[in-house]
């Protein structure tokens, strides 16, 4: 078990270290001239939960972004910066669930095929919420972003699924998942500042 732990920790210490390298890709300007805003109030629409508002915060800080009102960002990079958070997050979740495969020998036959299910909702997830993030906005190509979002969160509610029907099993793996659906609705939701619908 201290082996498992020390390795989600180096983990989510890459991540950290990942970030200002995320958010240096998560600043491009797609429409000169366009719109610029403080990330506090990209943060706080109307249609966004009081929750969902705390996440955008965090993911902002994760980030790196200035969160005084007086600096103003193009809501590219904002948008750019939550697909990344996903995508990161996504590949957490991931490998703890190839590590209770490779590792976990109390798994039931129930749960490891829930878990084998997972793995394979996470890869299509984790295909298209790193599409987003890595080609299609850094590159303003803004054409099917729509389903691409759609299709990382239909995956998660997938494995999300999966790990419901697991009766009286509490898996480690669906808080973390359930976290994973919040952040791509985040994600899909400040897409709407650069027209995803």
């Amino acid at each position: 078990k201290h082996a498992l732990s020390m390795t989600m920790s180096n983990i989510v210490l890459l991540l950290l270290v990942l970030a200002p390298l995320r958010m240096a890709a998560a600043s491009s300007d797609c429409i000169p001239g366009g719109q610029h805003m403080e990330a506090s109030f990209a943060c706080s629409m109307m249609w966004l939960s009081k929750p969902q508002q705390d996440l955008c915060v965090r993911i902002m800080i994760w980030g790196g972004i200035d969160m005084s009102v007086s600096h103003k960002e193009d809501q590219t990079g904002y948008v750019t910066l939550a697909a990344w958070f996903a995508v990161e997050s996504f590949e957490v979740t991931r490998i703890a669930a190839r590590n209770q495969l490779s590792h976990n020998t109390s798994l039931s036959g129930q749960e490891r095929h829930a878990y084998e299910g997972c793995m394979k909702d996470y890869a299509l997830a984790g295909r298209s919420i790193t599409r987003v993030a890595n080609e299609m906005l850094p590159s303003c190509r803004f054409t099917h972003l729509s389903y691409e979002y759609n299709h990382a969160l239909n995956s998660i509610v997938s494995c999300m699924n999966r790990l419901s029907a697991l009766t009286q099993v509490n898996t480690p793996l669906y808080p973390m998942v359930l976290a994973d659906q919040d952040k791509a609705v985040l994600a899909y939701h400040l897409a709407t500042l650069i027209g995803v619908v």
